[in-house]
């Protein structure tokens, strides 16, 4: 589903996200894996999150905010009862799932 933006000349659309919460080949991690976030380069991220650790809930590859499938998602992770989206630069694995094939 798209959406239109009001207000532009030209018709234009916003992608509607649509998470993926299963494994993807190529992806950055696993779901399930435990990260912690090691540095904020995006704006709309709270710089309070650094150090901190979550699990990796899904990828996201349809916002609209430059990813590319496989290799670079915004990342969902669940910090505590709350999921916040990074970038892969901005977390490092912690504690890897059990299976990993």
């Amino acid at each position: 589903m798209k959406y239109s933006i009001p207000g532009k000349t030209k018709k234009q659309t916003i992608g509607r996200a649509r998470p993926l919460r299963c494994n993807i080949r190529g992806a950055p991690f696993w779901i399930g894996d435990h990260v912690q976030v090691t540095q904020i380069v995006d704006f709309a991220a709270s710089k309070a999150l650094v150090g901190k650790v979550g699990t990796v809930e899904y990828f996201e590859y349809s916002c609209g905010c430059g990813q590319t499938y496989p290799g670079d998602p915004m990342i969902g992770v669940r910090i505590t009862k709350v999921t916040h989206e990074f970038w892969k630069e901005e977390l490092s694995l912690k504690v890897p799932t059990a299976s990993r094939h």
